[in-house]
């Protein structure tokens, strides 16, 4: 069935060679550059530097809990070892206990 749109072709330089492209065929439909590229007006540029600084601060309040969990996940991964060591010795003692027993 022949498309009711009229076919869109490109050209694409490929290794030094131009290639012809059929975007209809890709499903693609593709607007100009200049159509949707706007320039920033003098106007917005104050609040764009607002924005940029909130944003800034968001991140460095980020950064600095990201580096707080770090430390606190390093600690509680060390206190972790250290009852899991403490469990073992505690088990063999109540290991040994128990062997004494059996033995009564």
């Amino acid at each position: 069935m022949p498309f009711s749109k009229r076919e869109k072709t490109g050209r694409r330089k490929v290794g030094g060679l131009t290639e012809l492209c059929d975007f209809n065929q890709l499903g693609l439909d593709f607007v100009s550059a200049s159509s949707y590229s706007v320039p920033l007006r003098k106007e917005t540029e104050p609040m764009n530097q607002e924005l940029i600084e909130v944003l800034e601060k968001k991140i460095s309040d980020l950064v600095e809990k990201y580096i707080a969990l770090k430390e606190e996940n390093t600690l509680l991964y060390e206190e972790l070892q250290r009852h899991t060591t403490d469990r073992e010795g505690f088990k063999s003692r109540i290991d040994a206990i128990l062997g004494k027993l059996d033995g009564i």
